[in-house]
């Protein structure tokens, strides 16, 4: 009687990772998040648009998160590991187009 959520709900809550794919998983977010940060820094950073050896240390960096961000993610469980690979794949896909106007 007091618990409006039905148990297999709760259950489904509560499921814990195995300690590998939590700190793989901890790597692919500081992964996206380094994405994320390269993708501001370029709109924030005049410089860098600006500068061809600047530019190719950020367009190195955007690639290289990406590629450690993408399989890490997959070590996630559940709707927000897709939320987060969507999220991995359209900053990267951004910024390569940066790249090729560039």
């Amino acid at each position: 009687m007091g618990s409006d959520v039905p148990p297999d709900f709760d259950a489904t809550r509560k499921v814990q990772l195995p300690m590998w794919r939590s700190v793989i998983l901890i790597v692919g977010l500081i992964g996206l998040t380094s994405q994320a940060a390269l993708f501001v820094a370029f709109w924030l950073r005049q410089p860098i648009g600006r500068d061809p050896i600047m530019f190719g240390k950020w367009a190195f960096s955007v690639h290289l998160s990406f590629i450690v961000a993408l399989p890490c993610l997959f070590a996630g469980k559940g709707a927000y590991r897709w939320w987060l690979l969507a999220s991995s794949v359209v900053l990267f896909v951004i910024c390569f187009y940066i790249v090729v106007i560039e």
